[in-house]
């Protein structure tokens, strides 16, 4: 899926819900300015594998939560 259709009208202070975890809007649009432009849950592990043109990365909820809150 692609991340800027998960954040599309929400602003920084909001979450989405991917594959039952809540990830904040905030730390997604960060991915983004770095280059990731899709998104796959991988429930099982509980991470998100995340790519883009030139980056690509497996994440866990808390790598992602920490991304907004080293902004």
């Amino acid at each position: 899926m692609k991340i800027e259709e998960l954040i599309a009208g929400k602003n920084d202070g909001q979450n989405v819900e991917i594959a039952g975890i809540s990830l904040p809007i905030g730390a997604l649009k960060r991915f983004m300015n770095d280059g990731y432009t899709h998104l796959k849950p991988y429930q099982a592990e509980k991470t998100f594998s995340m790519w883009g043109k030139a980056c690509t990365g497996c994440f866990t909820e808390a790598e992602i939560v920490n991304r907004v809150q080293s902004a």
